[in-house]
């Protein structure tokens, strides 16, 4: 694909700030690569003072290794490109003294922090209507949106404030950062010390943003100062895919650009490379229904194609079975193979009869879904090795190691009061308690041995490289716990190695420090999520999965008031318009063919109910649809009124009619408009006959 006239204007346009619609499908990663590389070759603007910033490790190499191909080595190795995460967690690094940390910090994932409101909750005795999860999530929202003390003392209730402080105080102690602190830390930074903000706005004088629409307030707030000085910031993005705001993304970030920046140039990316005509036009169609947007066409070149298919079913089981089912007849009419497939769902809770319905008919399938490296119950307890050994004030980690050691609550819960009692951390009650005459011999002796060890690796880590440390860590581990094996701890250790690796490609051979590596693992190793197109299978997901990649073929299932919509967002105009541009995702994944599936009824939340279709279906124009079974009526299983020459359809070959029937009636040969003549056993297939009406 050649640069057009529009992207050749992009990607030549440098000063100044600048908004990208880039629609659907419309090679936008194509033309922030080509940027930066035009702006390092043919501006002479030096590497050193661009910001790349994306959302995921994925984006973040994908630009990496295309801008690669078009810059030598050196240049590429001074820019600086990568997540939000990653980026402003080694800047607080570097001037964690000015923000009351020490550059030791470790970092909370979202387990780590549900654990310490948890023991929040215990220590003061509070009793809430909320869970840890929900707790967390509330706290989250404080933060990135940068809520002041005053507006979270107008807004939350006050217990949630007596949480909130006992767990800002617990971290600071514990020197530990959570995944919203990096964001709001830096804020922090960039207020407070305008040396600070004037540093980095002189090393960062242009600024890319990739996925512009998902940033949250305190994500824009940052890039704002950041840019204040020279107005060189150019982000790329598409409102209409925004659909992260359960994350804290704030869609008002994209549609008022142009406010925050008055003298911002817009270009809008319209032509879709990936989907036919058909597909594109049901897309606009839809997402036109949404008020809050910027006014844009997305149009093709791409051959017509087919309209977007409908169906409905009695049941999920029908629709399951119709699935899979039009697999197999597309597989072999079509030629696509199973890797070109893609059924999503709102929510992972509908997999179960389209999983036994491929079963059934041998469709080899994946299911794709995160799962968080940080859950796996091994890793969870070799990260808490290593987490001490950089940083022993780490309280979470600390006693996730004694809690492993002394499966006795009321020993643990007498550390944690000794340490309050004495003001000093839980890591210096063991160092001190042969001084303690609560504890048994036993138990002094247990403890005495595994810190022991922690401190030798403590030791050893200042003179020895990440990988070489891990391991010796792993032996340890595996030593004194005969459930684990060598191979549970592969993935870390691969991390590991790979980490080394990149660290020797820098000047000075980077940072190989197990410190260094703790914080690449949590802000640059994403969640497992195993490749896409493993094998030749049909790809399984929910929609949220799906942004940012393609099949030939799509079914969206579930279409139906209440699931697709959610059932969460049916009083809300703001949740709605989410719903609707979830839907666009959803429908804009597909390259041929486009399949919307319904159920008359289903069983949902504990009971059989009737359903109304979505109202996404009813949205749709006519024009761009074609409803598969509108005229089709069912007749028994046993086929009792089939005769020649009436019409049937099957669900695997389409419509055909019947030329005659044989061995007493057990056999019809038909001609099917598709795939010609076939012989079938009327007592294992179901035809439906078709009624003109």
């Amino acid at each position: 694909m050649s640069l057009n006239i529009d992207q050749q204007k992009i990607i030549k346009t440098i000063n100044g700030p600048i908004l990208v619609i880039a629609g659907a499908g419309s090679g936008k990663t194509r033309v922030i690569t080509y940027r930066i590389a035009y702006m390092i070759k043919n501006t002479g603007i030096d590497p050193s003072n661009i910001l790349a910033l994306t959302f995921t490790k994925k984006a973040a190499i994908e630009m990496k290794n295309r801008i690669s191909k078009m810059i030598c080595i050196d240049q590429l190795d001074q820019l600086t490109l990568g997540t939000f995460h990653s980026i402003f967690s080694k800047i607080l690094r570097k001037e964690s003294s000015y923000i009351g940390y020490n550059p030791n910090y470790t970092i909370y994932d979202q387990k780590d922090s549900e654990n310490l409101i948890k023991r929040i909750l215990k220590d003061i005795n509070l009793d809430i209507n909320l869970t840890p999860k929900e707790i967390r999530r509330e706290i989250s929202e404080c933060k990135n949106n940068l809520y002041s003390k005053f507006l979270i003392k107008k807004r939350k209730s006050e217990t949630f404030i007596r949480i909130y402080e006992h767990y800002t105080k617990r971290c600071i102690q514990s020197n530990a950062l959570d995944f919203d602190d990096i964001l709001l830390y830096t804020n922090h930074l960039f207020f407070k010390f305008p040396n600070i903000l004037q540093k980095y706005q002189e090393k960062f004088k242009y600024i890319l943003i990739d996925e512009y629409q998902d940033t949250n307030i305190s994500q824009s707030v940052i890039i704002k100062n950041l840019s204040s000085k020279y107005r060189n910031i150019f982000v790329v993005g598409d409102d209409a895919q925004s659909i992260y705001a359960f994350r804290g993304a704030n869609i008002a970030n994209i549609l008022n650009f142009h406010l925050d920046y008055n003298e911002a140039k817009i270009f809008r990316l319209e032509q879709n490379y990936r989907s036919t005509n058909y597909i594109v036009e049901a897309s606009n169609n839809i997402i036109s229904f949404n008020k809050n947007q910027i006014t844009k066409k997305i149009w093709t070149k791409n051959e017509k194609g087919e309209k977007v298919k409908i169906y409905c079913a009695s049941s999920e089981k029908k629709e399951a079975q119709y699935i899979a089912n039009l697999i197999l007849s597309t597989k072999e009419n079509k030629y696509f193979q199973y890797k070109d497939i893609a059924i999503l769902y709102r929510t992972n809770k509908q997999s179960y009869f389209i999983e036994s319905s491929l079963k059934e008919k041998n469709i080899p399938y994946k299911i794709y879904g995160s799962t968080s490296l940080f859950k796996r119950k091994e890793i969870r307890d070799l990260l808490s090795y290593f987490k001490i050994i950089i940083n022993p004030e780490d309280e979470q980690s600390v006693l996730h190691v004694i809690n492993k050691i002394i499966k006795n609550k009321n020993i643990v819960k007498h550390i944690i009061e000794l340490s309050k009692q004495e003001k000093i951390t839980v890591y210096n009650v063991i160092n001190k308690i042969d001084n303690y005459d609560i504890f048994t011999k036993k138990t002094k002796e247990k403890l005495k041995k595994i810190f022991l060890e922690i401190e030798k690796f403590r030791i050893k880590s200042k003179i020895l490289d990440a990988y070489t440390i891990a391991k010796h860590i792993v032996h340890f581990l595996i030593e004194i716990d005969k459930n684990y094996n060598y191979t549970d701890f592969q993935y870390i250790l691969y991390n590991v190695s790979h980490y080394i690796e990149e660290q020797k490609r820098l000047k000075n051979n980077g940072n190989n420090s197990l410190s260094g590596f703790l914080q690449y693992l949590y802000v640059e190793v994403e969640e497992e999520t195993e490749k896409f197109n493993d094998g030749n299978k049909v790809s399984l997901m929910t929609v949220h999965l799906s942004k940012g990649l393609e099949f030939s073929i799509v079914f969206i299932t579930g279409l139906e008031e209440n699931i697709f919509p959610s059932k969460l967002s049916i009083n809300s105009q703001f949740k709605i318009e989410e719903e609707r541009r979830l839907f666009y995702v959803a429908l804009t994944r597909a390259q041929k063919m486009a399949i919307l599936t319904y159920t008359k009824s289903r069983f949902l939340w504990g009971e059989k109910k009737e359903n109304i279709r979505s109202r996404f279906i009813n949205e749709l124009n006519q024009k761009f649809v074609n409803t598969e079974n509108k005229k089709i009526t069912y007749e028994n299983s046993k086929n009792l009124h089939i005769k020649e020459g009436v019409i049937v359809y099957h669900q695997i070959f389409g419509f055909g009619t019947v030329l005659k029937l044989e061995y007493l009636n057990k056999i019809a040969l038909i001609n099917f408009k598709k795939v010609g003549k076939k012989r079938i056993l009327l007592q294992l297939n179901k035809l439906i006959i078709h009624h003109n009406k």
